[in-house]
């Protein structure tokens, strides 16, 4: 019997398309259900279920009209939640957020609820730098992240996996001067691609969550 693995996105499951290479990357061995926390929704309902006050912490996530959004982390988290269980419920044993914000864990025995954030977490204590470059999508998420990564000593710049290509590409032009060895795509929407263009443009070593994540979830369940 195949292992079954469920995927939460912050965007909607219509637009699961784009996590094709992650499905790609545990598939076929592995049985993916997907869900969405926007699933369903207008844009002017997510504005509405999902705002946020000035200061609050928010992410960044993609649709399928093409624009991105901006949502309450909070207010996410409790929806998180709530699919996490349902997955549970059908049957996976395990449940991946492809997201790097922070996330409530279900109490459910026997199951694995994996956060990117924790896991990049530790394998960055691991490498030991004396200090990291990180791109979070949004400026106005350079606060919270220099505090959520303040024992790893952060040089943080900014731009959107949803944005135009030029403004990654600037944001990785500015670590080229830094004192940082390896610089971290810290959003799950960064794909290898745009790795590989930071790695370019950064003339450093560069790690892709959306790249790790799957292959250590995949070495977990299937020794593969």
């Amino acid at each position: 019997m195949k292992e079954k693995v469920g995927l939460i996105a912050l965007g909607s499951r219509d637009d699961f398309d784009k996590w094709d290479d992650v499905v790609s990357l545990l598939a076929p061995e592995i049985e993916v259900e997907t869900a969405g926390v926007l699933d369903g929704l207008t844009e002017e309902e997510i504005a509405e279920q999902f705002a946020f006050m000035p200061g609050e912490n928010y992410l960044v996530t993609g649709m399928p009209w093409g624009s991105e959004v901006h949502i309450s982390e909070a207010k996410a988290n409790a929806v998180v939640y709530r699919l996490a269980c349902e997955l549970f419920d059908r049957g996976n044993r395990t449940v991946l957020v492809l997201c790097t914000g922070d996330f409530d864990r279900p109490a459910v025995k026997g199951h694995l609820f994996l956060l990117p954030e924790d896991l990049m977490f530790g394998i960055l204590q691991g490498l030991r730098q004396k200090k990291l470059g990180f791109i979070v999508p949004e400026p106005g998420q350079i606060p919270s992240s220099l505090r959520q990564y303040q024992a790893l000593n952060p040089v943080i710049h900014a731009a959107s996996p949803y944005g135009p290509m030029e403004e990654l590409a600037r944001a990785a032009d500015a670590f080229r001067d830094e004192d940082v060895e390896i610089v971290v795509t810290d959003c799950m929407g960064f794909t290898a691609p745009m790795g590989r263009m930071v790695a370019e443009h950064s003339g450093k070593q560069v790690l892709v969550p959306r790249l790790v994540i799957p292959k250590l979830l995949k070495a977990l369940l299937l020794q593969q």
